[in-house]
């Protein structure tokens, strides 16, 4: 029955007392921490397409410009989504297990769901200027 943890969702780790401590894997908390991430490159990837676009030497057309700020106002929003959830998860594992790694995780979260949250207003004024609905 030892191997009976890989079956139920738990993994078996060994401390240094010789007993075994069974610990949870949260697949959702993994889903979201990767999301933020994910999400983050998206973002910076539209952004990076967007800014060249603006450029006019390339000269992209004015509703492809739309529609990547369309875009990327989704992806920000995504983005502070995406980190609020993981700010839960990261809050309830420095609760308990406090150490400076889960701060700094914390704070790491905390950050980018502001940065897409400031973003997403930034884009929406981007858009209010350009006189576009966006």
């Amino acid at each position: 029955m030892e191997n009976m943890g890989d079956l139920t969702g738990t993994v078996t780790t060994e401390n240094g007392s010789g007993r075994k401590k069974r610990g949870h894997r949260w697949v959702f908390a993994d889903f979201v921490r990767k999301g933020v991430l994910a999400a983050f490159a998206l973002s910076m990837l539209i952004l990076a397409v967007y800014t060249a676009g603006s450029i006019p030497d390339p000269g992209f057309s004015d509703r492809l410009l739309i529609l990547l700020l369309r875009l990327q106002r989704y992806a920000w929003w995504l983005l502070c989504a995406f980190s609020l959830c993981a700010m839960g998860f990261s809050v309830r594992r420095l609760v308990y297990h406090p150490c400076v790694r889960s701060a700094l995780g914390l704070s790491f979260y905390f950050f980018t769901g502001i940065m897409g949250a400031g973003f997403a207003m930034f884009n929406s004024m981007i858009i209010a200027a350009a006189g576009g609905n966006g």
